[in-house]
C-alpha cells in the first residue's frame, strides 16, 4: 500500500509554485539525460558545484522560478513527461525540511501536508 504525502490537489493549491523558485540540484547523470533525451541544453543548468564531495548542478531559474515551470499553467513541463530529476520525486523528504520552507515562505502548503507516522522498530 502506497502512503501519499499530499492529502490535497498541489496544482490548484494557490501558491504559484513557491517551492520551484529556486531550482533544484540534480546530479551528472540525471542532467546529461534531460539533454541527451531532448528535454533540456546545457544552459538550462548552472554548476556543477560540490556538495558533501559529490557533484550537483542546479536548474536556473528566471524571474518565476526554475527554468522548467511550465510558461502560462502550474506546473513543471517536465512532470508530463515523466522526466523530472529524483529531488522532485522526494520533495519534501521530510516534515522538518517541509518546515524550514514553510518558515522561510518557499513552502506556503506545510500545514496540508500530512507526513506518515515515524515507524518504530523493533529490536
Amino acid at each position: 500500500m502506497s502512503e501519499e504525502a499530499f492529502v490535497f490537489d498541489c496544482l490548484n493549491f494557490p501558491c504559484h509554485d513557491a517551492c520551484c523558485f529556486y531550482g533544484v540540484d540534480v546530479r551528472p547523470e540525471e542532467r546529461e539525460r534531460l539533454i541527451r533525451d531532448g528535454y533540456a541544453t546545457a544552459e538550462d543548468f548552472t554548476g556543477p558545484t560540490e556538495e558533501d564531495g559529490e557533484l550537483y548542478y542546479r536548474t536556473r531559474t528566471n524571474g518565476r522560478g526554475c527554468v522548467f515551470l511550465k510558461e502560462n499553467a502550474r506546473g513543471c513541463r517536465l512532470h508530463e513527461f515523466d522526466v523530472k530529476p529524483e529531488v522532485c520525486n522526494v520533495f519534501p523528504r521530510d516534515e522538518e525540511e517541509a518546515r524550514e520552507m514553510y518558515e522561510d515562505g518557499t513552502l506556503p502548503c506545510f500545514p496540508h501536508i500530512s507526513f506518515p507516522a515515524p515507524s518504530i522498530e523493533s529490536e
